[in-house]
């Protein structure tokens, strides 16, 4: 068994002291008794009631419908913040989705993939010994029953979030360059969750899912965020093979429904993510395609079972 890294013990110290704190919704707050007297289970429940949020780090981001969609507070929303907030203020949240500009959407279903829950790895690299002592509460926790509903409804509402940025991401549609064009318009892209096959009735598990195989297997791409592009505008080398190959083997291991051709999946996952093939030739001989078979070899090196 590894040695578990040694820590500042003053910041050890600190944050033990502080163990976890409340994150206000709305300026509401409760009492701090249970924490004090380290009843933290009782005291999740308390805050839990109070609709408040939860945070193991001895700062504390006060949220509200503002500040949760400004993407420099909502960075530190999800990867420091166990979302325990209320539905009422779910419901707000899922109506102000409606009016956000794309780029805050795109950001926010960039970091709640990157981030199923709070704390979730890899630790990052830049974290300091604070942060880093909180990934070890957590772990703890997550080993109690006593804060199973905390996780739970951190999940539950991260889920609802990325679902209604999904649906209105999906309805974004570039605008005709000409009213007086005679071509039809084209068929809607079906939105990339909805052709995902559900593991055990959640489709984004089976997103998480692909997503630890393709880090597994080695890619040298992060292929459920947008890949940024060369300095001359083009995608690096290997892109388009890598991604091609991560659909099509999943596509043939029953990951992604049926009733969906190979194409029509591969390019609702690039709206997905807000990559592109860059040439358009690409799909024409894609299986011969070296980079393609290279990354498609390394998937099937893991072995991955069928989906059922």
């Amino acid at each position: 068994m590894a040695e578990k890294e040694k820590l500042n013990w003053i910041i050890k110290f600190e944050s033990i002291r502080h163990y976890m704190d409340e994150v206000s919704v709305e300026g509401q707050r409760t009492k701090p008794t249970q924490r004090k007297l380290a009843n933290y289970d009782k005291y999740i429940a308390q805050v839990i009631r109070a609709g408040n949020c939860i945070t193991l780090l001895m700062d504390s981001y006060p949220m509200d419908v503002t500040s949760f969609w400004n993407v420099n507070h909502l960075e530190k929303f999800v990867g420091a913040v166990y979302w325990t907030f209320n539905k009422s203020f779910l419901l707000k949240l899922l109506e102000d989705v409606e009016v956000q500009k794309p780029m805050v959407l795109l950001r926010c279903r960039e970091l709640l993939l990157e981030n199923p829950s709070a704390y979730s790895d890899p630790i990052p690299e830049d974290a300091d010994d604070e942060l880093k002592f909180c990934y070890r509460k957590d772990k703890s926790m997550k080993r109690s029953v006593k804060f199973r509903p905390m996780f739970l409804l951190d999940q539950q509402n991260r889920k609802s979030i990325l679902e209604a940025v999904e649906k209105k991401i999906a309805s974004f549609s570039p605008t005709p360059p000409d009213n007086t064009s005679t071509k039809p318009s084209p068929t809607p892209t079906v939105p990339f969750l909805n052709m995902v096959r559900p593991m055990d009735g959640d489709r984004q598990k089976t997103i998480e899912f692909m997503k630890a195989q393709v880090e597994k297997a080695g890619f040298k791409f992060p292929l459920f965020s947008k890949v940024a592009h060369l300095p001359n505008g083009k995608n690096p080398y290997g892109l388009n093979g890598a991604m091609a190959a991560m659909v099509r083997v999943f596509y043939d291991l029953n990951y992604f429904k049926k009733e969906y051709e190979f194409i029509d999946v591969f390019k609702s996952y690039l709206d997905f993510t807000g990559n592109n093939i860059g040439k358009s030739i690409f799909l024409e001989d894609y299986l011969e395609d070296r980079n393609f078979l290279k990354y498609s070899n390394k998937l099937k090196d893991l072995k991955i079972s069928k989906l059922q």
